[in-house]
């Protein structure tokens, strides 16, 4: 009997193979051969900040103020920011007279537990923030701007806070 199961198994699978070659036209080299595909795909870099069209904070009345802010980033990020004053600058004043009011600044991002704080004077000059190893992707987060103190010379008082976030090349090994 188990010469009967070998040739049955035999003839099955000459079977197969005429079948393969008198329809498709496949030889005996032809059906051992394999076949690659390269496959690829591109991911452009995003990394986008959005803050409400309400962004500017008046400070005559109020001594903190909060903002959410929308993030949409697809790698590890930065955060810069830059104060063009250093702080409230009393408009009608210049040099060394120059009266500023200085602000402290905190951004929390918590999807990615994220947490910088910042004196407005120490961003005079841009200051950069890595956000870490984690991926933002479509996130949102919260910007507390506070004066330690209230205003009290007359007059107009401004600055303008710049916050930027780009992608992360240090994090990525480049």
């Amino acid at each position: 009997m188990s010469v009967k199961i070998r040739n049955m198994r035999f003839v099955k699978y000459t079977a197969v193979f005429l079948f393969l070659h008198s329809v498709c036209g496949i030889t005996a080299t032809e059906a051992e051969e394999s076949l690659t595909l390269a496959l690829s795909g591109v991911i452009e870099d995003k990394c986008e900040i959005t803050i409400p069209a309400s962004s500017s904070f008046d400070f005559s009345q109020q001594l903190a103020h909060t903002a959410n802010i929308a993030i949409d980033c697809n790698q590890t990020m930065m955060v810069a920011l830059r104060s063009e004053n250093g702080g409230l600058k009393l408009s009608h004043t210049e040099g060394e007279s120059a009266v500023v009011a200085a602000y402290d600044i905190e951004l929390k991002i918590e999807s990615i537990q994220f947490r910088m704080t910042a004196n407005s004077v120490e961003i005079e000059q841009e200051k950069r923030f890595s956000a870490g190893e984690e991926i933002p992707f479509t996130t949102s987060a919260s910007l507390d701007i506070s004066l330690p103190e209230a205003l009290v010379f007359a007059g107009q008082y401004n600055d303008v806070l710049h916050i930027e976030v780009y992608p992360n090349i240090t994090m990525q090994g480049i």
